[in-house]
């Protein structure tokens, strides 16, 4: 068994369900495909380190027949698993314990909305593992779009108190970490998109359709 696990944490892309914030600006139509395009952009990403490491995607669904289209789509030597928990963070806690319980020690998580993530970006976190604890990688808006972790159980900075989705989910998450004692890197600060505004930003990331 390979050592390591990549997660892609997602929702499935439909319209009206994913990137809202994007609208009125685009259509919801127009916000499901750009979901879409990135989605399947990092999934290629995924297959340039699948010999480093087992890739996983854990999903969050709406409509029962687009979750059954888009399983269908994926790659077979991707797992995948639905999204359980209440808040953003304990979604992510219980996809990376789960992954962890079937004897992954490095497990590194990802969203699916960052154009500028690349396989090296990703390798490097597998790297940066090698001598923490924990990684995490933040995002320009006060969010992070990484979190992995090496043998270290992630519920107690991913379940605790904190204001998701707002511009201060990383400084609290990192003062979590920092009051814990472990050892931590950071990976490169990225865009992810949630506005019109991001993604003109790094919508040259973005393979074309």
């Amino acid at each position: 068994m390979k050592p390591n696990a990549y997660i892609i944490f997602t929702k499935i892309p439909e319209a009206g369900f994913v990137k809202t914030r994007l609208m009125p600006d685009y259509s919801d139509q127009e916000a499901a495909t750009l979901q879409q395009r990135m989605l399947a952009q990092l999934i290629n990403i995924s297959e340039q380190i699948d010999d480093d490491c087992q890739v996983f995607l854990t999903y969050y669904a709406q409509d029962h027949a687009t979750e059954k289209q888009f399983l269908a789509q994926l790659p077979e030597q991707i797992q995948v698993f639905s999204q359980t928990g209440e808040t953003i963070g304990s979604k992510m806690s219980i996809a990376i314990q789960k992954v962890q319980k079937l004897g992954f020690q490095k497990v590194v998580l990802t969203g699916s909305d960052i154009p500028q993530l690349n396989g090296e970006i990703i390798k490097h976190a597998f790297e940066q593992l090698e001598s923490s604890q924990l990684v995490i990688g933040p995002s320009l808006d006060g969010g992070y779009y990484l979190f992995g972790t090496n043998k270290l159980d992630p519920e107690p900075y991913l379940t605790a108190d904190i204001s998701w989705s707002t511009s201060s989910v990383y400084d609290s998450t990192l003062d979590l970490i920092k009051g814990s004692g472990v050892k931590f890197a950071v990976a490169k600060t990225l865009v992810d998109v949630d506005y019109s505004k991001d993604f003109d930003q790094v919508k040259e990331y973005l393979e074309a359709e």
